[in-house]
């Protein structure tokens, strides 16, 4: 009774609409927009940290920073023992150096050293002096078609001098903790949200309840006021009525009674009169009722209109 109160209501259905909007514009803010946001932003800053470690790797081992890089373009003395150290420190998986034609000239897995890389991205993007990233999700095929064992951020940092280019980087960057931890942050940010809009809305349907009960309440005791009113209006015209039916009632009757003494049984006016002081008497007995009627009680009459049952308001 109380909620469809709320929904017949058409200020407290707009109020209940407005507080359910507003909790699922939260969560939608909150997934559509803060998480990607925070997801961008983490990516943005381990592709800004790659840009920076590439260009460590290329002042500390390209030979000539003003030439394409080649098989003789890295200083053997210091690749592996600086590549090492630069992995370690920041959590590379693996860090390889293309010339510009995409030959792999450098490679934690030797194996890879020699094997070209002909994919559009490479030639179209990176080539032309852009930087190349994507997430690779642990346990899937990174851009070269190796699954990898961590989630990674694979960027491609392009060498370029006075437009022209000398080749690549390509930064296999793990952000498996740095993952963990955003999802997390966001994961309690979600929940914190979540909490705050079914609080929200809890809150409003706990108030629109009361709100609505009150109404109804209000509603009732009006209706009992307006009854109360009838009901009053009720008895002073029974009172009325009575008051001015009673004495001639009383007067007929007892005129009929005396004409049934003078008229003889055989007669036929006896039979007459006979009838109208029954009529008289009945007459009696209602205007007795209506001197007794206690509540506002009504009955179907002709077409649909009421009047008041008179047997039930005085009983």
């Amino acid at each position: 009774m109380i909620t469809d109160g709320i929904i017949r209501n058409q200020f407290l259905r707009s109020i209940l609409i407005f507080a359910i909007v507003v909790a699922i514009a939260s969560i939608l803010y909150n997934s559509l927009l803060i998480t990607p946001s925070f997801t961008t932003l983490l990516l943005k800053a381990t592709e800004n940290d790659a840009v920076r470690i590439t260009k460590h790797l290329a002042s500390s081992l390209v030979v000539s920073p003003h030439t394409a890089l080649g098989r003789d373009s890295l200083d053997a003395r210091l690749s592996k023992t600086e590549i090492d150290r630069i992995s370690r420190d920041f959590e590379l998986m693996n860090i390889k150096v293309f010339s510009p034609s995409g030959e792999i000239l450098y490679s934690g897995d030797p194996n890879e050293v020699g094997a070209v890389n002909e994919n559009r991205y490479f030639h179209e993007v990176v080539a032309r002096g852009q930087v190349y990233a994507k997430v690779v999700p642990k346990d899937e095929a990174s851009l070269e078609g190796q699954k990898v064992t961590r989630d990674v951020l694979e960027t491609y940092v392009p060498l370029v001098d006075d437009g022209e280019f000398l080749g690549a980087f390509e930064i296999y960057y793990d952000i498996t903790n740095r993952k963990a931890q955003l999802d997390r942050l966001l994961w309690q940010s979600s929940a914190i949200v979540v909490a705050f809009a079914s609080a929200l809305l809890i809150a409003i349907i706990f108030i629109l309840y009361r709100e609505n009960h009150a109404i109804v309440r209000r509603r009732q005791l009006e209706e009992e006021r307006v009854r109360r009113e009838r009901l009053e209006g009720v008895i002073e015209m029974a009172g009325a009525a009575c008051h001015e039916f009673g004495q001639p009632l009383q007067t007929l009757f007892g005129y009929s009674h005396l004409l049934l003494k003078h008229v003889p049984a055989d007669s036929p006016l006896f039979a007459e009169i006979t009838g109208v002081k029954k009529a008289i008497a009945e007459l009696g007995d209602v205007v007795r009722k209506i001197t007794h009627v206690t509540r506002y009680e009504t009955k179907e009459y002709i077409e649909g209109s009421k009047i008041i049952d008179i047997d039930k308001a005085s009983s």
